[in-house]
C-alpha cells in the first residue's frame, strides 16, 4: 500500500456514505455494523473488545448491552456503562431516525438485561471489513 498524506478525508467521506447506506440493510449483521460504526464515528467510542472472566466489566461499542442503552423517543440515545479503564461513560444524544429506529429493533423482545445490544456483530468483523474498505484505496495517514 502506498502512503498518501492528506487523502484520509475521501476514504473517511467513503466509509461514512458506505455505513449510512448500510444503516438501511436488510441483513441484520450490516446493519449492526452501521449502526456501531455511526457511534464509533460519531461519538468516539471505542470498538471495544470480549474480555476474560478474570476481566473488569467495561463496555465498548461492540459490547454493549441491552441494559447500556436507553431510548426517548423521537430520537435521543442515552449511554450508560463503564468504559476503559472502568470510567462512567453517560452520554445523551440526539441521532438520526434511522439510527434511533435501529436501536429499537436491535432491543426488540425476547431481547432483555444481559443480552448484547449488537448480537451479531464482533470487534473482528467490524474491523475487517473497514481494513477492506481501507484497502481498496491507498492507506492515509
Amino acid at each position: 500500500m502506498h502512503l498518501q498524506p492528506g487523502s484520509c478525508q475521501s476514504h473517511v467521506d467513503k466509509i461514512r456514505k458506505d455505513y449510512t447506506v448500510d444503516l438501511k440493510s436488510k441483513v441484520t449483521a450490516d446493519r449492526q455494523r452501521a449502526t456501531a460504526l455511526y457511534f464509533i464515528d460519531r461519538l468516539a467510542l471505542r470498538a471495544g473488545n470480549e474480555k476474560g472472566e478474570d476481566e473488569a466489566d467495561t463496555v465498548g461499542c461492540c459490547s454493549l448491552r441491552y441494559e447500556h442503552v436507553t431510548l426517548e423517543p423521537p430520537n435521543k440515545v442515552i449511554f450508560d456503562f463503564l468504559g476503559k479503564d472502568s470510567m462512567r461513560f453517560h452520554q445523551e444524544v440526539e441521532v438520526d431516525q434511522q439510527v434511533f429506529k435501529n436501536i429499537k429493533i436491535f432491543k426488540a423482545e425476547p431481547k432483555g438485561k444481559g443480552d448484547d445490544l449488537f448480537d451479531r456483530l464482533t470487534v473482528r468483523a467490524l474491523s475487517m471489513k473497514s481494513v477492506r474498505d481501507m484497502a481498496n484505496g491507498r492507506l492515509c495517514l
